[in-house]
């Protein structure tokens, strides 16, 4: 196989482009034009070229190609190298007047530069390596130049200083080149340039709502470049293959709906997704996850492009097994259960590994996993507070009780629901447990108690209906829905919310004390109850909740087979 590659010999991208094939014959090009231009008269089977530094971003000449070769010079793979930049001269430093290197180089050392050379002139190179070969032909001892420590070396250059780069994780993406796409790998990313021939208002927010909202697709990167005439291209990386339905129909719907506005789309690669920082999670296990919930779980991860393990308490995949395999393990299962299995599991850890819960209550499980998981091994709470009804993740509630073990691979795997578009909140686990004491426990407790006097007193629920108001039939819909549920799911969150009971308490005392008052035909404490917590409540809380009960309102009033 024959790799061209953006030349001179020496430089970052020739390193990218060994890595493209093990005994490939790699052919210098003295421009990133030249190496499309190889690849495309298939002068070189790949072709290798800068694509976006982690600190600059896209190299703009090698966007206009791909605009411009398009179908004939495709991406077919994305390269991730690190970029640690070196200073490299004859003589030691305090000789050094000049700097020599590629621009790029010289930006991304600018801070060590005015640190250390703060009067030294800063000459642009062709490439790191020319700099290298001026100096040493030349012999220039009052010059130094920037590249990576193997290529200084090679030219027989003593090492100053190593990685003086202002990012000291610097990185770059590489494209490498050929005539066709990648094949489908489930975690992948297509390119597509959008070219605009004339400009309207609107139309860039048309383009992101048909690849955002109707085909419900995320976009890594989206770039401008000018057209020389005005105008500009919009370059858009989409996760996703080409191949996959929802790429290949938001594709086909950006072409229908811009064709009378004489944009062209071109796709210009298709091939595995490589991030700069790639992620530390890859396979997610779910102890628990044969209920509705953890087959909700495994639906969500795996299409989000992650490994998803299963195991319960019949599956083949013990637990043990799960959890050594997984990088993040949710332990789903009831709450009665929870902290036993917690108990159970916890030696099985190892650090480097992030266990979480996926509960309705977070004190005694999150108590549980810091005691039973090893030193090392991240600790994080989790409520997703929606059942395995939901099919989109937007606007959802998730809660996450961050630790003093909570670290990068917690907040990497709140990430996932952040990105798909949940409501994110951060929390105690003692402050979690008394909202939810609220929210679910009390809501349950007045619930079932409306339900026990609706059947005692009245007992056909369908009387009730020429009677309702509004207001009193959302009661009814909420009430209907818990008793459509689980008891025993519903027992549970009464017995394990610790502050549950303390919520019931204090409502019945409140209830106590106002009801006496109206049972004795006086209703200032009604009145004043309700005035003072108006009031504190506030009028913008108030406007919001009665602009939602309009809209239920207007539903209620629909046929239900609507």
């Amino acid at each position: 196989m024959r790799v061209g590659f953006l030349g001179p010999e020496g430089t970052y991208t020739e390193e990218a482009a060994k890595q493209v094939a093990g005994g490939a014959v790699l052919i210098p090009y003295p421009s990133i034009d030249a190496v499309f231009e190889a690849v495309a008269s298939r002068e070189v089977t790949r072709g290798v070229v800068p694509l976006e530094s982690l600190i600059q971003g896209p190299v703009t000449e090698t966007l206009d190609n791909l605009f411009q070769y398009a179908g004939r010079a495709n991406i077919i793979d994305v390269l991730v190298l690190p970029i640690q930049h070196a200073l490299g001269a004859l003589t030691d430093k305090s000789q050094i007047r000049r700097i020599l290197s590629k621009d790029q180089a010289l930006k991304q050392c600018s801070l060590y530069l005015q640190q250390e050379f703060p009067q030294a002139q800063l000459v642009e190179m062709p490439s790191t390596t020319a700099a290298m070969e001026e100096i040493v032909r030349h012999q220039l001892t009052d010059a130094a130049a920037i590249g990576s420590e193997w290529a200084l070396q090679a030219y027989g250059l003593r090492i100053l200083d190593r990685n003086i780069g202002n990012v000291k994780h610097n990185k770059t993406r590489f494209a490498v080149l050929g005539d066709r796409y990648h094949p489908r790998t489930g975690n992948d990313a297509t390119s597509l340039v959008i070219y605009p021939h004339r400009d309207r208002i609107g139309l860039l927010e048309e383009i992101l709502s048909i690849i955002s909202r109707e085909y419900r697709l995320n976009m890594s990167s989206i770039h401008s470049r000018p057209d020389t005439k005005g105008g500009f291209r919009f370059y858009i990386e989409l996760e996703g293959h080409l191949e996959d339905a929802a790429v290949s129909g938001c594709i086909q719907a950006l072409q229908k709906n811009l064709v009378r506005d004489e944009i062209e789309v071109k796709v210009f690669g298709a091939y595995p997704r490589r991030i700069f920082n790639e992620p530390r999670i890859k396979t997610i296990g779910i102890i628990g996850g044969t209920g509705e919930m953890g087959q909700w779980f495994q639906r969500f991860f795996t299409t989000a492009g992650y490994t998803v393990l299963i195991s319960g308490r019949r599956t083949p995949l013990t637990y043990q097994q799960c959890i050594e395999q997984s990088d993040v393990v949710i332990i789903n299962v009831p709450i009665r259960h929870t902290v036993e299995v917690i108990q159970k599991v916890g030696k099985f850890f190892r650090p480097g590994q992030l266990i979480t819960d996926n509960t309705s209550i977070k004190t005694q499980p999150v108590q549980a996993m810091l005691a039973a998981v090893p030193e090392g091994v991240e600790v994080l709470g989790m409520h997703t507070v929606f059942g395995p009804a939901v099919e989109d993740l937007r606007h959802q509630n998730v809660v996450f009780t961050y630790t003093p073990r909570s670290g990068e691979l917690a907040q990497e795997f709140e990430s996932i629901f952040y990105k798909y578009g949940a409501r994110i909140t951060r929390t105690t686990p003692e402050y979690h447990d008394q909202q939810m004491a609220f929210h679910q426990n009390l809501e349950h407790f007045t619930k079932v108690v409306l339900a026990e006097l609706l059947r005692t007193r009245f007992g056909d629920p369908q009387v009730m209906t020429s009677y309702s108001s509004p207001n009193s039939r959302i009661s009814l819909i909420t009430m209907g829905r818990i008793l459509s549920g689980d008891p025993d799911l519903y027992a549970e969150i009464q017995e394990y919310n610790l502050q549950g009971a303390g919520m019931i308490r204090e409502y019945l005392q409140i209830a106590e004390r106002i009801g006496r008052e109206l049972m004795e035909r006086n209703t200032e404490a009604f009145r004043t109850s309700m005035t003072q917590s108006a009031t504190a409540l506030g009028k913008e809380f108030l406007t919001e909740m009665l602009t939602w009960s309009k809209v239920i309102q207007r539903r209620l009033s629909e046929p239900l087979s609507e």
